[in-house]
């Protein structure tokens, strides 16, 4: 029988695998299987078209399945200690919202919405990646008002949540809250937002959550443009949260970045 173990709180924490143990983790859509041999580390991944909710978990298998092609690491003493550690997305990722949202003129309000992460497979002690994983494969789209202006992100779909409490338990992908101010004279109608999540650190709560910094977006009237910054979680959200990776990228001062498209009403 198979040892399943639940690790909601710590799986992104460093395990340990004895010579010639095979371990199966499910995250979201990704499986990932794990093989250590006395001189090597087998590594194999594979997508499934359904989205597992549930904390990840880990299972002892007895080999990787045969219909999979293992990544091979030769390694003269294969270490026992392995990490899988949650990064944010190398781009920034597109998020087309299942609802419209419409905001006043003069209204603020925060969302929280999520994006998938990816996963830096590693060895420990000492520290050696061995690839990098996305938990969910998103095709690529270009945003921005035109082919010439704009940027190459991740395309996603997902609700906007207008309440913690609204947010189910969803480990594969980080938490960002979004507030927006529209300073304009018009309704502003939200149907995409690209978060910038290379400017963002990542966090782990205590229940077995990600988040990242919050973002806060001020539409003034421009087209397409919106003054943003990030700040850092607030201390209720930050309670007992550990920092899993600093900003990859860093904004500039006073940034002016292509925030939403489409954003007024008709």
């Amino acid at each position: 029988m198979p040892n399943t173990h639940n690790k909601p709180c710590s799986w992104w924490q460093p395990q340990e695998l004895a010579i010639d143990a095979c371990r199966h983790y499910r995250l979201g859509p990704l499986n990932i299987y794990l093989q250590r041999q006395r001189q090597q580390w087998l590594l194999a991944h594979e997508y499934s078209t359904e989205d597992m909710q549930q904390a990840p978990c880990h299972t002892d298998i007895s080999v990787i399945p045969l219909h999979l092609t293992s990544q091979r690491y030769l390694i003269s003493q294969s270490p026992a200690s392995y990490q899988l550690l949650p990064r944010l997305m190398d781009r920034p990722v597109v998020v087309k919202t299942l609802q419209p949202v419409n905001l006043p003129p003069n209204e603020q309000t925060t969302l929280y919405i999520s994006s998938p992460v990816s996963l830096s497979v590693m060895l420990t002690q000492p520290d050696m990646l061995l690839q990098n994983i996305a938990v969910q494969r998103l095709s690529d789209t270009w945003f921005g008002p035109s082919t010439q202006i704009g940027e190459l992100c991740y395309a996603d779909k997902t609700h906007a949540r207008h309440a913690k409490a609204e947010l189910s338990l969803r480990p594969h992908r980080a938490v960002t809250p979004v507030t927006v101010h529209n300073r304009s004279t018009q309704m502003l109608s939200i149907d995409k937002l690209s978060i910038p999540v290379p400017f963002l650190a990542l966090y782990a709560l205590p229940d077995g959550s990600l988040w990242t910094d919050p973002v806060t977006l001020s539409h003034e009237g421009l087209q397409a443009l919106a003054h943003f910054r990030t700040g850092k979680l607030s201390a209720a959200e930050a309670q007992g949260a550990a920092l899993l990776s600093e900003p990859v990228q860093k904004p500039e001062k006073h940034s002016l970045v292509r925030a939403f498209t489409d954003i007024f009403s008709d």
